[in-house]
């Protein structure tokens, strides 16, 4: 527009305003759960989250997932596996009158977690009277006790059941609404139960984990979810070596495949075994064939679920090397010699120390890089990405490029100033380089350059003393 009548004419230009990066410590969980969220994928941030969106069961099926929450991590992205590829372990409680069975009870989660918990049943029977005092028919009920996963003592325990509907007591509503592990199915209401032997307890079985396809197409739904920067998948049967070196390997090629999108992610992964030298044994076999500096492969098995949690708790561009977890123990115990080979080999191993609790000894990648490298190099790809998008179409001439160069360099100057990045030791390197460039061809193709060098700040992990003894 051209003033005809002298006066001011003001435009307003919008600036490009950098969004803001989705917080670090955001875990992918990969597992079988009891109820299946819309789409299969759903988010929890603590437990009673996870537990109403995923059921209580899911707390046993996928230990992981407490875990990580206990430990701190900022929000679980919960992907589920089919449940139609899962056997859930089963029990047919067989009847008193020596034929058939009184009722079924079902694990209320697919896979294996259930098999071998044990049931016991007892039987009772209350005494009642009539109106004039005289006896009447006592009523049968029972006792019913259900083992805990991971615990020999402890047990979930429903008193003074019924086989009769009616009686606020019934076997299937008490233990439908009460139950964290079972479920009450196929019940004949004409028979009651029979009571178990002490010394031969009733046991649930059948439970079948999912296949490697199964957890791979779960694994995938997380592709939609921009956010997630560390991934692992809850697998349940370890009694494979092989298929579980196949399901890590997929975890890695799934990091892999999303660094490609600069959304770089960091795998979890843990060595099985209920002996240290189990444990080295099965390490050396997986640790050949996941060489990765995406993946942090964890020993004992029953830990990684809290790495994973305290990982992402801790800012992006910090160590776990020596940082406390929240776990009541670590068992089997690893010495000081097995955590000497484990490291050898990249594995990073989970030891309760005195004075300390449970620690991380050393967090590493199985490449031998510190994990925290890794995550700050991912950040860094994350911030160019998030705000070269701010600034496309907007690029075709040098000022345009020039407002792109100083908002990444005010990027990394944050995390210069947070710590994330650091000069050289002897000063004489800055801890980025930028360079925003478009040659005459580049600009015909519409394309522009952007060349960043960034030095990831490293965990000191060992101290070297002299000491001098003067006389």
């Amino acid at each position: 527009m051209t003033l005809i009548v002298p006066g001011v004419e003001v435009k307003v230009v919008k600036d490009v305003l950098t969004p803001q990066l989705a917080p670090s410590g955001v875990l992918g969980l990969i597992a079988v759960t009891e109820v299946q969220p819309p789409g299969g994928v759903g988010r929890a941030a603590s437990w009673n989250s996870f537990a109403e969106s995923f059921g209580a069961a899911s707390a046993f099926s996928a230990p992981e997932a407490t875990q990580a929450l206990a430990n701190g991590v900022f929000e679980l992205v919960v992907s589920a596996v089919d449940a139609s590829t899962t056997t859930a372990a089963s029990l047919d409680i067989p009847s008193d009158s020596g034929s058939g069975k009184a009722f079924t009870l079902t694990a209320r989660a697919g896979g294996v977690w259930a098999n071998g918990l044990t049931v016991t049943i007892e039987l009772r029977s209350i005494a009642t009277s009539k109106d004039d005092g005289t006896p009447d028919t006592p009523i049968k009920v029972f006792d019913l006790a259900v083992q805990r996963p991971g615990s020999t003592g402890d047990a979930e325990t429903f008193r003074n059941l019924s086989m009769d509907p009616t009686s606020p007591r019934y076997v299937v509503t008490v233990v439908s609404l009460q139950s964290q592990i079972v479920t009450v199915t196929d019940i004949d209401k004409k028979k009651g139960p029979k009571a178990s032997d002490s010394k031969a307890p009733y046991q649930l079985a059948g439970g079948k984990d999912a296949g490697r396809a199964d957890y791979q197409a779960a694994l995938d739904k997380l592709v939609n979810e921009p956010d997630v920067d560390m991934v692992l998948v809850s697998v349940q049967d370890l009694s494979n070596l092989p298929r579980l070196a196949q399901i890590y390997a997929d975890l890695i090629a799934h990091c892999d495949r999303m660094s490609t999108r600069s959304q770089g992610r960091v795998a979890f992964a843990g060595v099985p075994g209920n002996t240290e030298a189990l444990i080295r044994t099965n390490s050396a076999t997986l640790v050949n064939s996941l060489v990765s500096d995406r993946l942090m492969l964890v020993a004992p098995f029953n830990t990684v679920g809290a790495v994973a949690g305290m990982v992402g708790s801790l800012d992006f561009f910090q160590s776990p090397t020596f940082k406390r977890l929240a776990l009541g123990g670590v068992n089997p115990a690893i010495g000081v010699e097995a955590q000497q080979e484990l490291l050898k080999e990249n594995v990073v191993p989970i030891v309760a120390q005195r004075g300390r609790g449970v620690i991380v000894v050393r967090g590493l990648t199985t490449d031998g890089d510190q994990v925290s490298v890794r995550r700050v190099a991912d950040r860094a790809v994350r911030g160019v990405k998030t705000i070269g998008e701010q600034f496309i179409g907007r690029l075709n001439n040098e000022l345009g490029r020039g407002a792109l160069k100083q908002n990444l360099i005010g990027f990394l100057v944050q995390m210069e100033k947070d710590g994330a990045i650091v000069p050289s030791t002897d000063g004489k390197d800055p801890a980025f380089k930028v360079n925003v460039y478009s040659s005459q061809a580049d600009f015909a193709q519409g394309i522009v350059r952007v060349d960043m060098a960034v030095r990831p700040v490293r965990a000191i992990d060992y101290i070297y003393a002299t000491v001098l003894v003067q006389v």
